[in-house]
This record gives structure tokens, C-alpha cells and sequence, in this order.
């Protein structure tokens, strides 16, 4: 009897440390809610930025091959519709294939809006591709 009850109280042990960490593991907040975007319009310049920055310990996963697809307000001219890692500047994080931002630049002399796919990474794992809309002032 005694020994039923020594496995018993193991496998009881065993579930409430198992439910205790899958509460831990589901509580953090998802890679792709820890990316925010900011775009900004230079009407004087001519010139639009998109800033791509992972906050709370989130990267932009500079191996993805990240694509923004950009429009612009009605009556207004753009330089290009389509951003890509090509035309990214990143903010190197000291970590192999993961940046602090990514920025783009684009004429334009209208507000834009669009989006852009992306990967989030944190220091063990990354999301799947996700996009993120953005609109400037």
C-alpha cells in the first residue's frame, strides 16, 4: 500500500510541475505581438521611412526575406511599391542573423500605408512569417 501511494503522490507531483510550466510557456506574449512598426512621411523631403523594431527582448530575423508592400494616398507619387530586405538598413544586435530594426526609406510625397512580412525572433525561438500593417501621418 505504501508504495501505491509513493507513485501516486510522484504522478501527482509530476502533472502539477508539467501544468505549471505550460501555464509559465503560455503566458509570454507571441514573437509577432513584439514587433511594433512605425512609418513616417518627410512631405518636405520627399521621403517616407518605415522602421521595423522588436521590443521585450524580440529581433527582426535579418535571414527571412522581408517584403513591404507599400501604397500611397490618391494623386500621390511613389518611387517604389515594394520594399525588401535589399533595400533594409538593420540595427545589428550582436546576435548571429537577428537585428534590433529594420528601416526603409521611399520617395513619396503622400502619406502610405501598407504592409510588411516578417519573422520575429527571441533569443530561443522565432514565429512563423507574419505581416504587419502600417500607415504614416
Amino acid at each position: 500500500m505504501k508504495i501505491g501511494f509513493a507513485f501516486a503522490a510522484l504522478g501527482l507531483g509530476a502533472f502539477a510541475t508539467t501544468a505549471a510550466l505550460s501555464l509559465t510557456a503560455t503566458a509570454e506574449e507571441p514573437l509577432e505581438k513584439r514587433v511594433v512598426v512605425e512609418a513616417k512621411l518627410d512631405a518636405k523631403a520627399g521621403k517616407a521611412s518605415i522602421v521595423l523594431k522588436g521590443i521585450d527582448g524580440a529581433y527582426i530575423n535579418k535571414d527571412f526575406p522581408i517584403k513591404c508592400d507599400v501604397t500611397i494616398a490618391e494623386g500621390g507619387k511613389l518611387e517604389k511599391a515594394q520594399l525588401t530586405k535589399a533595400d533594409a538598413k538593420f540595427e545589428d544586435a550582436g546576435k548571429e542573423g537577428k537585428a534590433k530594426s529594420a528601416s526603409f526609406s521611399v520617395g513619396a510625397d503622400k502619406s502610405i500605408s501598407g504592409e510588411c512580412k516578417l519573422v520575429a525572433c527571441s533569443d530561443s525561438s522565432c514565429s512563423s512569417p507574419f505581416k504587419l500593417p502600417f500607415k504614416s501621418n
